[in-house]
């Protein structure tokens, strides 16, 4: 054999091995595809999914007979389309979280392997948004808002719904929490989302605020342990603002702060 075979040989061995892992992840009580990444030209006649390096196999399709029933833990939750090879694993439970392999073998009894390796987290729920308070000052309205996640490694995100005529400062989207500080002006409401991002999974939740003559003294003072100077409240949101531009320095979309005094 040639060095110039020895070295075309490698290539396709390496390009085969690479192209046929995949990493996915899935969610408590859903649904997920293991994709088997076979040729579509491919007329399949056997394929065999397994689990604990290649020791227990789960699904199979032997010359038109599919066995989705071959292993206890998946029984009645496996579904294997016939023409791609790929798997469905039903009602995900957090034990699925594992390595799948399959073997393909079609009509001229070439054969292809390929790993899945499936990563199963708990179900990502809509975050929930709190208002701190609101504030009117000439005219402009200041609100706060916190949106808190229902899990761990959650990335959140803040935008407004429809036109927004303003300004809206972020804290980090990494953190436990998000604060979003809203400037606008007007007697008006405005609308925001806040996403949490987990993995291929986001789940989203509004809230609608806006600031009135007849509710800004109580909803403010309401946070307060002393609430007997306009001062005091100045303090309090002043070190908020700058609290939030100090935890996102260098971010674009910097707040116009209007004069307290």
């Amino acid at each position: 054999m040639t060095l110039q075979s020895v070295v075309l040989l490698f290539i396709v061995y390496i390009h085969q091995v690479c192209a046929r892992d995949e990493n996915i992840t899935g969610y408590i009580g859903q649904s997920v595809i293991l994709k088997s990444g076979v040729d579509q030209s491919w007329n399949l006649t056997r394929v065999q999914w397994s689990i604990y390096e290649n020791t227990t196999f789960i699904a199979s399709l032997n010359n038109g007979k599919i066995n989705t029933d071959r292993f206890w833990r998946h029984k009645g939750r496996l579904e294997l389309n016939p023409k791609t090879g790929d798997l469905t694993i039903n009602d995900l439970r957090l034990d699925d979280n594992m390595i799948y392999s399959v073997a393909l073998v079609n009509s001229n009894e070439a054969r292809e392997d390929a790993e899945v390796n499936l990563t199963v987290q708990e179900r990502l729920m809509k975050p929930d948004i709190q208002k701190a308070f609101n504030f009117t000052k000439d005219g402009q309205c200041y609100i706060v808002l916190k949106c808190i996640p229902s899990g761990e490694n959650v990335i959140l995100s803040w935008t407004p719904v429809g036109v927004f005529n303003g300004s809206y400062i972020s804290g980090s989207p990494k953190s436990k929490d998000s604060i979003l500080l809203i400037s606008f002006s007007g007697n008006r409401s405005v609308t925001f989302n806040c996403t949490a991002s987990s993995g291929q999974h986001n789940e989203s939740n509004q809230i609608t605020v806006g600031c009135t003559e007849e509710n800004q003294k109580p909803e403010v003072c309401s946070l307060c342990s002393s609430c007997t100077s306009m001062v005091l409240l100045a303090i309090v949101i002043t070190a908020v603002v700058f609290g939030l531009l100090y935890a996102s320095k260098g971010k674009k979309n910097l707040l116009y702060i209007a004069n307290w005094a």
